[in-house]
């Protein structure tokens, strides 16, 4: 009878171990921007799905705490009045069925209208997200529209490797660039590079921002104003750049190497060479774009190489661990670019059957970083509020 007792108290000890496995607490994050920006009569959202670091966000419930807006299944979402115009806090809370998991607060600027007549010129870099002209478009068409304002872009690209129009849309934005690219993209050859993701582009081979000094090319702001800007420097510089330089990575060992080699110094130089010209200029660092919220996408884009969970992951580290700590060091504004593109719905999807003998045809999203233009205006949305709140404030 004792052996049968102690073999009872083992088993119900094993179980109870088990069972303490099983609803384990899981190491839930959110990434919340401390300040978000909206713009009456414009939609904004947060969707929850790519601002927290799981799997599927559909296991979890979520809770806003805030004075404006609604919470739905997937986002808090709001079109602001008038009347809302004005700083809003807002609290994010995530609970899945033991309670409280993850918690993230933020501000939410409702911004007013220019009443004063000002000026705004921009320069937006970044890869293939802004090379695609979808959210400079957006960008230009909200600005134009704003009758106190005289808005401008600078660049060599309206879209499309097109040079721009005077007073057009404009911008130095790129498919396959990263930080790096501007500094040390130039080849008196054209580019045969094929890097598995991006075909060879010798169309769009060299930066504008590289002259000849001596024998070789160095980084020269002043000389790229002069050439494209009548001397002038923007008033806002805005660069949307990383996802070239981490996608590929398979560990965020991998992606603190290349923080160390190919991000953080040419970010920090990228600013050190602006405000060498004005220390004044406002200078902000966009997120990255969520990706499509389907491995469908990622099959499509690219096979077997690279899939949506690991792209997560390296955003989630990239987000969480690398650029809140040089936003800080450098002092410069980050827009949540991340937070407001509807990953479900704002990717480009196509049809086809089921599978090989089905009659039944689906739609399936098909790009994995690439949204379709209801998600370059999301993106742009974001970008005309922050840039908003600037004349606002300046």
């Amino acid at each position: 009878m004792p052996l049968l007792l102690i073999c009872i108290a083992v088993l119900m000890i094993a179980l109870s171990l088990l069972a303490g496995q099983r609803h384990k607490k899981k190491d839930v994050k959110l990434f919340l921007t401390d300040k978000f920006y909206a713009v009456p009569g414009i939609e904004c959202s947060i969707y929850f799905n790519n601002v927290i670091t799981v799997i599927n966000y559909k296991n979890y419930a979520f809770e806003v705490l805030c004075d404006m807006g609604r919470t739905d299944a997937s986002r808090w979402r709001a079109v602001p009045e008038e009347k809302d115009i004005g700083e809003h806090q807002l609290t994010l809370r995530v609970y899945d069925e033991e309670g409280l998991v993850a918690e993230g607060k933020t501000t939410v600027y409702v911004v007013s209208p220019v009443t004063e007549k000002k000026s705004l010129s921009l320069l937006l870099m970044g890869a293939s997200q802004t090379g695609a002209k979808g959210y400079p478009e957006r960008i230009y068409e909200l600005m134009k529209k704003e009758e106190n304002v005289t808005f401008s872009m600078i660049g060599t690209n309206s879209g499309d490797y097109v040079p721009p129009v005077p007073g057009g849309v404009a911008h130095e934005g790129y498919g396959g660039w990263g930080w790096h690219s501007f500094f040390t993209r130039w080849s008196l050859e054209e580019s045969t590079d094929n890097d598995g993701l991006h075909p060879a582009r010798p169309w769009m081979r060299n930066s504008p921002f590289l002259f000849p000094h001596g024998s070789a090319f160095e980084f020269d702001l002043k000389q790229y104003l002069d050439k494209y800007n009548a001397g002038a420097l923007p008033d806002v510089l805005v660069a949307m750049l990383g996802i070239n330089n981490i996608f590929t990575a398979k560990s965020d060992a991998e992606i603190d190497r290349i923080w160390k080699t190919d991000i953080y110094p040419y970010m920090k130089r990228l600013v050190a060479e602006f405000r060498k010209l004005n220390p004044d200029i406002r200078i902000a660092f966009a997120t990255l774009t969520p990706g499509a919220f389907s491995q469908d996408a990622f099959g499509e884009s690219y096979q077997c190489a690279y899939t949506l969970w690991q792209w997560r992951k390296n955003l989630a580290c990239y987000h969480l661990h690398k650029l809140p700590a040089a936003v800080e060091e450098l002092k410069v504004d980050l827009i949540p670019v991340h937070a407001v593109v509807d990953g479900d719905n704002a990717y480009p999807e196509k049809e086809e059957p089921a599978h090989l003998h089905s009659e039944k045809n689906l739609f399936r999203q098909s790009n994995g970083v690439h949204p379709a233009p209801a998600g370059y205006k999301q993106i742009g949305d974001c970008m005309f509020a922050y840039l908003k709140n600037l004349l606002n404030s300046k």
